[in-house]
């Protein structure tokens, strides 16, 4: 049942007051959780609730204000779709993975150019022809593996220099058990 009082004190620091009952000098104690959200307790104010008793002292529950409305909350339905975030929030993950996939990008280049040394090598002379510089390396009487100073020399030899004795399987690759492996 509904019972009608005004709000004689209220402590808003600590949430809680005493509603006075109409009629009757009777004072109950009122918690600002059973006030409306939004809506705040103010001293002299006409309020309507219903009485409960917790360990044996009775208290003030369900309280409305007559005459002040009823604040409404627009709560999400579950099957709306969340707000869009800013463009941080699609930009920073976007630019991490670009970063990732660049740091990928070199090290899987570098382990490649590692594990074929002799590609390397033509990739590095292709990039001085084209430049316009000219080779370190010319060709002479020089046929074997064993006659050469490193990889790049030896594939310059297989690819520019007749009757070379480097490449036994013929797969390109010069001096594999020796300098490019």
């Amino acid at each position: 049942m509904q019972i009608h009082g005004n709000l004689t004190k209220w402590n808003d620091d600590r949430g809680f007051g005493f509603i006075e009952v109409a009629g009757t000098r009777e004072e109950i104690f009122v918690h600002i959780s059973e006030f409306p959200r939004g809506a705040r307790p103010r001293v002299g104010e006409l309020v309507s609730f219903t009485v409960t008793t917790k360990d044996g002292k009775k208290r003030a529950v369900g309280v409305s204000v007559p005459g002040r409305p009823t604040p409404k909350y627009n709560y999400a339905s579950r099957s709306e779709k969340p707000p869009s975030g800013s463009i941080l929030s699609f930009a920073i993950p976007l630019a991490v993975l670009l970063v990732l996939g660049v740091a990928a990008y070199h090290a899987v280049t570098a382990l490649y150019w590692q594990a074929n040394p002799a590609e390397l090598a033509r990739r590095d002379f292709a990039t001085d022809s084209a430049a316009g510089r000219s080779s370190p390396f010319k060709c002479d009487k020089r046929q074997h593996c064993s006659q050469m100073r490193s990889c790049a020399e030896a594939v310059y030899f297989l690819d520019h220099c007749p009757g070379v004795m480097m490449d036994g399987d013929n797969d390109r690759k010069p001096c594999e058990e020796q300098l490019c492996f």
